[in-house]
């Protein structure tokens, strides 16, 4: 699917839920968020999840959408910002760093700016509720909302190079040294952005292991996890 396909799936959405008529409970649809190791089936696990629940949701009900590696073109977007800028957004970087870096090359906007933007979308997904956020630190972005569902995914380091090997098509060393980079990235964006440890189970209502569970396995479990009204 190309971006224009689904930035204007991800515009209905946005106009859906406006127009959405609003529920009289206090709280808001459940959402997702998912924390993972490189190679662990973030994505996969994440677009099983939506079908699941989109085959069972009812007619008047909005359907659930992914927000993964578009989730900072949906940003850009909603900032009326260039799409070229996406490249300098990675969710390997330290903001603090990179801030500082921006403002002595008199970049604009700053990398501070487009974090916040970053997260205010976030937390804008979060609210309208029936998403499923992964990585960018959204698992702790959104902790004091009610309703979400905080998971984080690992899996062996075999299972997680043989993934990255049929997804990029990467040889062994190179798969092992995409994993390792990627995981040491996400961890210093969390802990440089947030002050928090990205491998702290505290922060999710559960870790899974999708080594041991399968994709569909992992997909199955957050599945009856949200119909038993965990989130």
């Amino acid at each position: 699917m190309s971006d224009t396909d689904y930035f204007s799936k991800y515009r209905a959405y946005f106009l859906s839920q406006k127009d959405a008529p609003q529920s009289k409970s206090a709280t808001h649809p459940p959402f997702v968020t998912i924390s993972r190791q490189s190679g662990s089936g973030a994505e996969t696990v994440a677009h099983l999840l939506a079908g699941k629940l989109n085959a069972k949701r009812r007619e008047n009900e909005q359907p659930w959408m992914v927000f993964d590696k578009n989730l900072i073109g949906k940003m850009l977007e909603d900032q009326h910002l260039p799409q070229a800028i996406a490249k300098l957004v990675r969710e390997d970087t330290d903001t603090t760093v990179e801030a500082l870096v921006g403002e002595l090359l008199g970049l604009n906007p700053s990398m501070w700016t487009l974090f916040h933007h970053t997260s205010d979308t976030i937390l804008k997904l979060a609210r309208l509720g029936r998403c499923i956020i992964v990585g960018r630190g959204a698992s702790v972005i959104t902790e004091k909302l009610q309703g979400g569902l905080r998971v984080r995914l690992v899996a062996p380091d075999a299972a997680r190079i043989e993934h990255l090997k049929k997804h990029f098509h990467y040889d062994e060393k190179a798969a092992a040294q995409y994993m390792n980079e990627s995981d040491s990235g996400r961890r210093r964006y969390i802990k440089a952005n947030f002050d928090r440890d990205i491998e702290d189970p505290l922060l999710y209502h559960a870790v899974f292991n999708t080594g041991l569970t399968g994709f569909e396995g992992a997909a199955n479990m957050l599945e009856t996890m949200l119909a038993s009204g965990i989130a």
